[in-house]
């Protein structure tokens, strides 16, 4: 199996240190894959503040704004090029964040959004909450989101969440992409609730952990195993990582529902929202680009 296949990635920005942060992580992996940034802007249609020195604090939708906006992202785009020697093409558009980002993705078929979670302007927070789980929800390519503490651009230590589910194991060929990428080693936790005491059911997960190695051992790919029992599977997730100072979490946006339920809903988006590790959230298979495989 080969590194990610990464031709393009889309970043919204609003200029904020989280944005410039998410940003970072882009030219990181761009320079690892050869590819071309997308720098969008969203203006909203409500009146905000945006972090430029170059306009005053209270400035609305205008001319003005439009221009500042426009100088800023080409300043942007010019020192990327000339630091990275990377490809960077800059675009504005108006409306709601978490709609435009979804269809801009689409129309430049984006292989990865990179996002900020924790965006400042008059909004207050850019990415916050529905904004950001919108976004990993409905794109089709698979979406980083990094918050304010996220500052090593390469991702050195993954962890992957498995539990007994097909969806669980789907990301497995993305998860290899992104070690090999990184030469990174992969920190797979199986995940079992406290109150699986089903023999038949903890042999079947004890058999789908050892598949998981012999996938990893065959295409020859650093890893370490780990098995966690737990209540809260998303805060256990989180804990984890925090704990053996990760540089990424991959999760499913979504999995069949099954006997751990775990990964649905609501924990995917408890750990998109407060994860203080970068979250890369795959789609499941009919919404994973070519660069993702199946296991």
């Amino acid at each position: 199996m080969s590194a990610l296949d990464c031709r393009k990635i889309l970043i919204p920005t609003d200029f904020s240190e989280t944005a410039n942060i998410a940003l970072d992580h882009a030219v990181s992996l761009a320079k690892l894959c050869n590819a071309e940034i997308v720098l969008l802007h969203v203006v909203s249609a409500f009146s905000y503040k945006v972090t430029l020195p170059e306009i005053e604090e209270d400035v609305t939708q205008n001319a003005k704004l439009s221009k500042a906006i426009d100088e800023k992202m080409k300043s942007i785009a010019q020192e990327i090029s000339e630091k990275h020697g990377l490809k960077i093409e800059t675009m504005a558009v108006s409306g709601k964040i978490r709609d435009e980002v979804v269809k801009k993705a689409e129309e430049i078929d984006a292989d990865l959004i990179i996002l900020g979670t924790h965006g400042i302007s008059g909004l207050k927070e850019f990415f916050m909450g529905s904004n950001a789980f919108r976004i990993v929800s409905e794109a089709a390519c698979p979406v980083i989101s990094v918050q304010a503490k996220a500052k090593r651009s390469e991702y050195k230590k993954i962890v992957v969440p498995i539990d007994s589910s097909f969806h669980s194991r789907e990301k497995l060929g993305v998860s290899v992409r992104m070690a090999l990428t990184y030469d990174a080693t992969l920190n797979m936790i199986g995940l079992r609730s406290y109150d699986h005491d089903d023999e038949n059911l903890n042999a079947r997960f004890r058999m789908k952990m050892k598949q998981v190695e012999d996938y990893l051992i065959e295409r020859n790919v650093k890893y370490e195993l780990h098995t966690l029992f737990c209540s809260n599977i998303a805060k256990t997730t989180m804990d984890f990582a925090v704990e053996n100072d990760a540089d990424l979490i991959i999760i499913m946006t979504e999995q069949e529902i099954n006997t751990t339920g775990f990964f649905m809903g609501p924990y995917a988006q408890q750990v998109v929202n407060h994860s203080p590790v970068p979250v890369m959230s795959v789609r499941p298979t009919e919404g994973l680009t070519s660069s993702v495989t199946p296991y």
